[in-house]
């Protein structure tokens, strides 16, 4: 459960875009945004102390199935059904709280072009006893 339910909090946002040219982990690169996330090719390192929510668009020509993967754990797969190239229409979206610093990875079943997004909120973690 989140921890900003009942806080007014204004959140950072980063843009990202991902591709992959085969199945397997996508490769990530900034475009925009409030803060730059940690990123090494195919893993984001998301910062301690905020909570994230990460929302994965792909771009795709032929339908697949992805997951988020984060700190090495696989999420469920989804079935993205989108097959124009100028716009990912289907969203998974992970909620994502970092007591400590964690890695953040997306693996799809076939290629996926370079207009899929990744939107990533972060809100600052707030603890009754700080």
């Amino acid at each position: 459960m989140s921890y900003n339910v009942a806080r007014n909090v204004n959140p950072n946002v980063a843009i990202c875009s991902f591709s992959s040219s085969v199945a397997g982990n996508v490769t990530f690169s900034f475009v925009n945004g409030d803060f730059t996330p940690s990123i090494a090719s195919d893993v984001i390192t998301l910062e301690a102390g905020f909570e994230y929510l990460v929302t994965s668009s792909p771009s795709i020509t032929v339908a697949t199935q992805y997951r988020h993967v984060v700190d090495g754990v696989n999420g469920d797969l989804y079935f993205a059904s989108a097959t124009a190239t100028t716009t990912g229409l289907d969203e998974q979206t992970s909620s994502i709280q970092a007591d400590a610093s964690v890695t953040f990875s997306l693996y799809a079943d076939q290629a996926v072009t370079n207009n899929s997004r990744l939107i990533i909120w972060r809100f600052p973690l707030y603890r009754d006893w700080e």
